[in-house]
């Protein structure tokens, strides 16, 4: 089956170099029925500012404008974001939305107390549990002020860049931060917000996508229905990474479908 890859970076990013042009040629090579590019936007990024900026009218543009040219009837391409979200940004974010129209808008965390958890740094000051809690309770903190995005990009990120830091016994059990998890799945369910499986992880050596089967059964079990899929993909190599084993988890997790946005709207597709 052929998966929808609704995670995905370009040269609007600040860490992706990838002509948007390679990222649609190679999603058509892979046969796709579509890809939303969701580049960077992380206002106020504390490690080097401006680094994660985005000028968005040209971002939608050339888009927009490489939509019209690449599209067909099998094969879509949408214009989407990826917010850092931080709590003090809430009406910066709130004002950007009304501006400007994407198809899909995935929240993130990138950041925790002014550090990204994909430096070393974030690990000197703290232990594996705290640098985890910390994690999770940003987490919660943050959609609890704000929850205007559709989708909450790749659930325990923090996963792995920890591991990379500290090994594979560095993993988290998810019985260890049940309740602060269980309450982010209640805010995604009564928000309407829906669960990134993030196959980036894959790339990074990990066994399983951010979160892995254990968070997505519980997620169903809580009565949450909507799953995104994306690579998280900053080069074409990267697009689609890992998803042959996707269908058979989300289906042994017991869903039978996943979600796309248009113009911020969830369809469901059927999982083949």
């Amino acid at each position: 089956m052929k998966i929808w890859d609704a995670h995905m970076h370009c040269y609007f990013s600040g860490d992706s170099n990838a002509s948007p042009v390679e990222m649609i040629t190679q999603a058509k090579v892979l046969h796709l029925p579509g890809i939303t590019f969701t580049d960077h936007l992380d206002i106020d990024y504390y490690r080097n500012p401006g680094e994660f900026d985005l000028d968005i009218p040209s971002y939608i543009s050339e888009i927009n404008e490489l939509s019209q040219s690449f599209e067909t009837e099998d094969f879509k391409i949408r214009c989407g974001i990826e917010l850092g979200l931080q709590e003090h940004l809430v009406e910066e974010h709130k004002k950007l939305l009304e501006t400007y129209h994407f198809q899909e808008v995935i929240g993130s965390i990138h950041q925790v107390q002014k550090e990204d958890p994909y430096y070393p740094e974030y690990l000197m000051h703290r232990d594996v549990k705290t640098a985890y809690q910390d994690y999770f309770d940003a987490i919660l903190s943050n959609i609890e002020v704000f929850h205007d995005f559709d989708t909450l990009g790749h659930l325990d990120y923090v996963k792995r860049y920890i591991i990379k830091s500290a090994g594979l016994e560095a993993d988290y059990a998810y019985k260890d931060y049940k309740e602060v998890i269980d309450e982010i799945l209640k805010k995604l369910i009564r928000y309407d917000i829906a669960l990134e499986i993030n196959t980036g992880a894959f790339r990074h050596g990990l066994l399983d996508p951010n979160p892995g089967a254990e968070i997505i059964r519980r997620y169903l079990q809580l009565g949450g229905q909507m799953l995104t899929i994306g690579a998280d993909a900053h080069m074409p190599d990267h697009i689609a990474y890992g998803f042959d084993a996707i269908p058979p988890l989300l289906k042994n997790a017991g869903f039978t479908s996943y979600t796309v946005f248009e113009n911020r709207k969830p369809i469901e597709v059927e999982l083949k």
